[in-house]
């Protein structure tokens, strides 16, 4: 369920943490072996009327799993459902009324792990399914407490575009989710442009050195996510390493190779 309530920012952030200048123009493929994409911790809480409050970083909400859309942005709902038992959650996210993806978590008989299986479809139309095996990391009973992430995997490449343009202005471009960024490196922010962005969302990219971009994501002016690009001395792969805001001790990082 955290891939759900974090994928409308999270995937945004992978979407766009690319580069600009001629070294980074080209097609870039995550190598998810050379990557480390686990150690993020999420929270379930109870809180009054029964609701639950799920937290990531300074994202989170309040929701009641009782099988109901529950507004997490603008145009994204959320619905939660506790089936058959109390050792299995399922969890719908919705974008504008369509359903992009669906979780299922299950809860271990001794109540220490949630593996999760997310099955979605993309704005291209092709398919995914993710896994994810999460450990539980604080005090709680059920599927109440502290969870970090220890295992992952995506049946679907993640491969995005780069290129700059004969004015500097550098667009990063995602195909499967049919989503274009535009933007300086001087630190000036920009909207994300595509059918299932996030309204309010403004990204911003800043060159700190020839072969290292800083970047920033914000949602309704709240700053979200921080992280950091670096080309290597070959201009053959790129580092991305990104948190979120307050999870500092929690980064994940991500390797792409050019293609």
């Amino acid at each position: 369920m955290k891939n759900l309530l974090a994928a409308s920012l999270l995937c945004i952030c992978a979407s766009v943490a690319a580069h600009a200048a001629s070294p980074w123009d080209g097609t870039w493929k995550l190598n998810r072996a050379k990557s480390h994409l686990t150690g993020s911790s999420y929270t379930y809480s109870q809180v009054a009327n029964g609701k639950w409050h799920v937290s990531i970083g300074p994202l989170g909400l309040d929701i009641t799993t009782d099988g109901k859309p529950y507004p997490v942005f603008d145009n994204d709902h959320m619905s939660m459902t506790t089936m058959p038992d109390a050792h299995t959650l399922k969890t719908v996210n919705q974008f504008k009324g369509k359903t992009m993806s669906t979780s299922i978590d299950t809860l271990s008989a001794d109540g220490n792990t949630i593996s999760d299986i997310t099955t979605g479809v993309h704005e291209d139309g092709t398919t995914y399914t993710t896994t994810e095996t999460d450990v539980r990391s604080g005090p709680g009973s059920g599927f109440l407490g502290t969870w970090t992430s220890t295992k992952e995997s995506n049946s679907a490449p993640s491969i995005f575009m780069i290129s700059t343009a004969s004015n500097g202005m550098v667009t990063f471009t995602n195909p499967t989710s049919k989503s274009t960024l535009t933007v300086k490196l001087d630190g000036t922010p920009a909207a994300p442009v595509g059918p299932s962005e996030t309204e309010g969302v403004m990204v911003a990219y800043k060159a700190v050195s020839p072969r290292r971009l800083d970047y920033s994501v914000t949602l309704k002016g709240k700053k979200i996510v921080d992280g950091y690009d670096e080309l290597s001395a070959d201009g053959k792969t790129y580092t991305e390493v990104s948190w979120l805001v307050g999870k500092m001790s929690e980064k994940t990082t991500s390797v792409y190779d050019k293609q």
